[in-house]
């Protein structure tokens, strides 16, 4: 299993569980509905993909089945409405517990792979540097 693949395990894990601990099924969390439990629950799993776990917009759309003008509406919105309902506070604080068990495991991954960004990096700029060689060698190679 390899990094991406080892992130996705712990983050759809980590959804199922969260699912769970709102009493709600996946399915029916990334359904077209919107009853206001539902957008609650969709707010508070945004905001940790977003906040804690560090997702893009989209990519947390895509997994929500979403827009990302919707991802960015809930996390906007999500600090009023915690300072207005302590049901979702209560939501908000048992989620936090749940994100402890995978936070070190998200975390790891997560170095892992800006580690792997930073080497494609140096790995690109090494093959522009080749490329760029290559080139004043053909060039050498024409005049002479």
């Amino acid at each position: 299993m390899n990094t991406n693949q080892l992130h996705k395990f712990h983050l759809n894990k980590f959804i199922k569980e969260y699912c769970q601990l709102q009493g709600v099924e996946k399915r029916v969390l990334f359904s077209k509905r919107r009853d206001r439990e539902l957008v609650e629950i969709r707010m508070i799993l945004a905001f940790f993909l977003r906040n804690r776990i560090k997702l893009g917009w989209s990519e947390i759309g895509r997994i929500m089945n979403r827009g990302h003008a919707s991802i960015i509406h809930y996390d906007k919105k999500l600090e009023i409405y915690l300072s207005v309902y302590p049901h979702l506070q209560r939501m908000f604080k048992s989620t936090i517990e749940l994100f402890k068990s995978y936070q070190h495991l998200i975390d790891n991954e997560t170095d892992i792979y800006s580690q792997l960004l930073l080497d494609n990096d140096i790995l690109k700029e090494k093959i522009e540097q080749n490329e760029r060689l290559i080139k004043q060698l053909i060039n050498l190679e024409e005049n002479d």
